[in-house]
């Protein structure tokens, strides 16, 4: 049997654990050892310790400080260990002495840029188990990541050529071969995607993979509020931008509305407490509540919003930070929902909400998404993943 290594390394929230986890149980139950590396240990005990997994903490470097917001791809990296390669030696050592104890046989890399590069330097097969956005085309130079604002393709050939070199000065302390452009780095055993083309943070891909979204492990059940009206259900974070201003909309609706903010204050939950309102303190099973909504309001959280789409029901969307608001605005693309630019002042949330619900097209455009994908199976997609797994630790 193997050892597979599940390698989250950038990123918050419970959708990244939520959705490997079943897919995880399946190899458990299969006779594979399932370890987990994760950026966020207090997350992690929310899900895995009541399913019987334990976890480590994932190597990671803060922020480091530059000018502007991240243009592309390498501008993310040099933000995080690699604009220095004693630093990024330092993490990639950590992430190896991890993958030797645990004598990994194959890496889940899910946004995990430095795991993949530590299994690189030691010949472990790696297999993608994330968005598009985790994983750049193979282009060199990785792409504008603020299409909006145009910025010279020199400029962000600069950036990628800064991560590459100190990327190559690494790969060299362990005398493996180097790479020549940033996204050589995701060439991986299996590069699949788990997203759908339309809602690929990256329009311009070219040919690729596309397994669909997995849902998350998050399986609560919950009673609506007994109230006439529409039901919208909202998933929001404490670093949710506009997090009152969401609540306030929420707090003025004609309808029922339940509510999952983990993290966020009692004193602010209770600030806006109201009988139509219920603020759920567990996570609930996203596909059986998008069926019974009328819309969802997310923070871009992908799995969440897709929950809806499936659904056919629209979403307004409140993202955070860059990855969500290119998620925000391919949704927006197809027109099945609204997004909030993080970058702009919000407020008019109560009126994005209302269009949502009472504009008819929004829920036609989420209809046709979900016409489209209606014969899509989760289970099976888990079970192909599965297969794939232990098909590449087989060879």
């Amino acid at each position: 049997m193997a050892s597979v290594l599940y390698a989250w390394e950038f990123g918050a929230a419970l959708g990244h654990i939520g959705t490997f986890l079943p897919i995880a149980k399946t190899l458990r139950e299969h006779g594979h050892t399932v370890n987990w590396v994760v950026t966020h240990p207090h997350q992690a005990a929310r899900l895995l310790h009541q399913a019987g997994f334990d976890w480590m903490q994932a190597p990671i470097r803060p922020e480091q400080r530059r000018d502007g917001p991240p243009l592309n791809y390498g501008d993310i990296l040099l933000r995080f260990g690699y604009a220095d390669s004693d630093d990024l030696l330092g993490l990639v050592v950590a992430w190896r002495t991890l993958l030797q104890l645990t004598k990994v046989q194959i890496v889940l890399a899910d946004h995990a840029p430095t795991a993949i590069l530590a299994a690189r330097s030691l010949g472990i097969p790696v297999m993608l188990f994330g968005s598009g956005f985790f994983a750049p085309p193979q282009l060199h130079p990785t792409p504008n990541l603020r299409p909006w604002q145009p910025v010279a393709i020199e400029q962000l050939a600069n950036i990628d050529l800064q991560v590459v070199s100190t990327i190559n000065r690494v790969l060299a302390q362990f005398d493996r071969p180097p790479i020549t452009y940033l996204a050589e780095l995701f060439q991986v055993e299996e590069d699949t995607l788990l997203s759908f083309p339309e809602l690929d943070h990256y329009p311009n891909r070219g040919p690729a993979r596309y397994w669909g979204m997995l849902p998350a492990a998050i399986a609560a059940d919950v009673t609506w509020p007994d109230v006439p009206g529409p039901r919208v259900f909202a998933y929001l974070r404490p670093e949710t931008p506009h997090l009152e201003a969401a609540l306030a909309a929420l707090h003025q609706l004609r309808g029922a509305a339940i509510i999952y903010a983990p993290g966020v204050s009692s004193e602010l939950l209770d600030r806006y407490s109201a009988p139509h309102l219920f603020f759920s303190p567990v996570p609930v099973d996203l596909n059986k509540i998008a069926a019974q909504a009328s819309a969802g309001v997310t923070y871009a959280s992908p799995a969440a919003t897709v929950a809806f789409l499936l659904a056919g029901k629209p979403v307004l969307m409140i993202p955070g930070h860059l990855e969500q608001y290119l998620f925000a605005r391919r949704v927006e693309e197809l027109g099945a929902g609204l997004g909030q630019n993080p970058e702009q002042i919000g407020g008019k949330l109560h009126a994005m909400l209302a269009r949502i619900l009472n504009e008819p097209g929004f829920t036609s455009k989420a209809a046709a998404f979900a016409k489209k994908y209606q014969n899509f199976n989760q289970e099976t997609v888990m079970t192909n993943i599965v297969a794939r797994i232990e098909q590449i630790v087989s060879c």
